[in-house]
């Protein structure tokens, strides 16, 4: 992948799509609906990463400190299959988790492809926590959480609708917020294409 595939202005959108088109209720949200769902999530991140970036500064560590936010760094691995996991927020201790093996294969790839990351800090891991410190602000807003102010509708029975939340949503915002705080010229879900890419070359 060339460094002018990170640089497109095109690509938050696009890979949002991409990332809505993963939610398991994507078939139920109307196709008109898509774009400003993306919109609305990548200015929400955005939004949240200007906010916390007035408040607390923009390293992603130090933002975690000062908001009494744990951050656990493992020697394990998170993945399943095909599915590779960097770093996780549980919301019940509310704390993160950064999986120290799968961050530094990715920066390895990163070196070898001549991708510059994150300001040169040679590391992806300040992008990761970042993401994570985005579902932990959203966690705390409770039933105005993002993926709660955007649902669509499962199945009605007369007067009564049950509803499902994006998860998707979340994710996608999760992106920007990194994106934003760091300062970067590329969506983080860009990442993936480059794990992808090489991937097909084993």
């Amino acid at each position: 992948m060339s460094n002018a595939g990170f640089d497109r202005e095109t690509e938050p959108q696009a890979l949002g799509l991409l990332q809505l088109r993963e939610d398991p209720q994507y078939a139920r949200i109307s196709p008109d609906r898509r774009v400003a769902l993306v919109e609305a999530a990548l200015a929400d991140g955005r939004t949240l990463a200007d906010r916390t970036g007035e408040r607390w500064g923009k390293d992603p560590e130090e933002v975690a400190a000062r908001c009494n936010v744990p951050v656990f760094l493992s020697e394990g691995d998170a993945g399943f299959g095909s599915v590779v996991v960097y770093a996780e927020y549980a919301p019940q201790s509310r704390s993160i988790t950064l999986y120290r093996p799968a961050i530094r294969r990715l920066d390895r790839l990163i070196e070898e492809h001549g991708v510059p990351v994150c300001r040169n800090s040679g590391s992806t891991m300040p992008i990761f926590l970042a993401h994570e410190l985005y579902h932990h602000f959203d966690c705390s807003r409770g039933s105005a959480r993002l993926s709660r102010r955007h649902v669509v509708r499962i199945f009605s029975v007369g007067p009564w609708h049950w509803t499902s939340g994006l998860p998707s949503l979340a994710e996608i915002a999760a992106g920007a917020f990194a994106q934003r705080l760091l300062g970067l010229s590329f969506h983080p879900k860009l990442l993936d294409s480059l794990l992808l890419e090489s991937q097909k070359t084993f």
